[in-house]
């Protein structure tokens, strides 16, 4: 056939078939029978289909279908009617019917993007050439637009093969990002991640190659901002704080982001807070910032006969039902307001955990940290009336550590 007969099938990230200019999607409000169908029969195209099986995949517990091969029947109908939106000129021959089976058309000249993504992650794995395999695991990357069929996530028959591409996928990525590393390549590698974060959000490791490209590539705001919104994901989703991989990898960006600087006016600037409201409050950190707050102040006590209290405020539910991560989310979203507006402008605070706050209240005794703490409690009770939890506080002085 010429090229302008190929159809393109789409699977991966989406579920659709292109002729010409012509496209027809599962995106539409058609049945979602009609496009499982369809699916089925494509992703199974190397084989010939039984009609009882096709009758058990689409309808296994409905006993209310008297006639399911005529049902079947009707549904290959709507199939073909959706096929001839594309003006194929073999759409008729499509889908094959014989001797009570039902298969794909193989003869018709289709181009399947899952094969030709597995075609280039095999040429990429034979091919010895760093540049060549380059190429072909960039290729295939961005063919990649998402898992295979979204729409039959679900089903018992695609979850193997969709788990089956995205591990092919991510174990292509990395190495496509180590190729990349090695040439210096930052900015491809910002473009690659950026994709795949998208497409698999809980890759922690991708997470960190990014947050790296960013630093090397001057973007040093924006790799905070990245560590920043990924520490904030892994607290809502996971309840577990970042790996040492990522905080030693923020932590070495602090510490190697200032240049040589003589003017003291712009370092000050550099310093100083984003924005006046956020001076009103008391200073939220990141964990790793507050480890090193904290040090410091203990090593004060001694000098200067400082007193400091440390305390850790909860969040928990009020019956025996875990809350939801999102009641949990808009839980600790509110709680933290309400602990930077209770507290000192001197004072410091860090989420600690999924449901926890720690708090380091200097130049204040037991007491009066207990006041502040039971404010905090009363407020959040007054606020948050509609939300089931409820919060708790311990209170601790540091002790001098020599």
């Amino acid at each position: 056939m010429a090229q302008k007969d190929t159809l393109k099938i789409n699977t991966l990230g989406e579920f659709s078939i292109t002729y010409g200019e012509n496209t027809v999607n599962d995106q539409s409000s058609r049945s979602k029978k009609l496009w499982l169908l369809l699916e089925y029969l494509i992703t199974f195209r190397d084989r010939e289909i039984s009609q009882n099986g096709l009758i058990e995949l689409l309808w296994p517990d409905d006993d209310d279908i008297t006639n399911p091969a005529n049902t079947l029947k009707t549904l290959l109908h709507r199939v073909r009617a959706v096929i001839a939106e594309l003006d194929f000129p073999s759409g008729n021959d499509l889908i094959r019917c014989r001797r009570g089976t039902y298969a794909w058309n193989n003869d018709v000249d289709a181009i399947v993007d899952c094969d030709v993504f597995e075609k280039l992650c095999q040429n990429a794995e034979r091919e010895k050439d760093e540049e060549k395999r380059l190429s072909y695991l960039l290729q295939a990357i961005d063919i990649y637009k998402g898992d295979f069929l979204p729409k039959a996530a679900l089903e018992a028959w695609a979850v193997p093969i969709s788990t089956y591409y995205h591990t092919q996928y991510i174990r292509i990525v990395h190495e496509a990002v180590e190729l990349l590393e090695k040439r210096g390549r930052s900015e491809d590698i910002i473009s690659v991640c950026q994709r795949a974060t998208a497409i698999d959000p809980y890759e922690e490791s991708l997470h960190c190659s990014m947050i790296r490209a960013l630093y090397k590539s001057g973007a040093v705001q924006n790799a905070m901002q990245h560590y920043e919104h990924i520490t904030k994901m892994l607290y809502s989703q996971f309840g577990v704080s970042p790996s040492e991989e990522l905080t030693s990898l923020y932590r070495d960006i602090i510490k190697t982001t200032n240049q040589t600087q003589t003017d003291l006016n712009i370092i000050k600037e550099q310093l100083n807070e984003d924005s006046e409201e956020a001076f009103h409050g008391a200073f939220f950190c990141e964990y790793e910032f507050f480890k090193d707050f904290y040090r410091v102040s203990v090593r004060s006590l001694t000098r200067h006969g400082q007193v400091i209290q440390l305390a850790l405020v909860t969040i928990a539910p009020q019956g025996q039902l875990p809350l939801s991560p999102k009641t949990n989310s808009t839980a600790m979203d509110k709680l933290r307001g309400i602990i930077g507006s209770a507290l000192r402008r001197s004072d410091i605070f860090t989420r600690y955990s999924l449901t926890q706050y720690l708090i380091m209240l200097p130049s204040s005794n037991y007491e009066n940290g207990e006041r502040v703490l039971d404010r905090i409690c009363s407020t959040f009770r007054h606020e948050c009336k509609r939300i089931p939890a409820e919060i708790s506080y311990n209170i601790l002085p540091v002790d001098v550590q020599l």
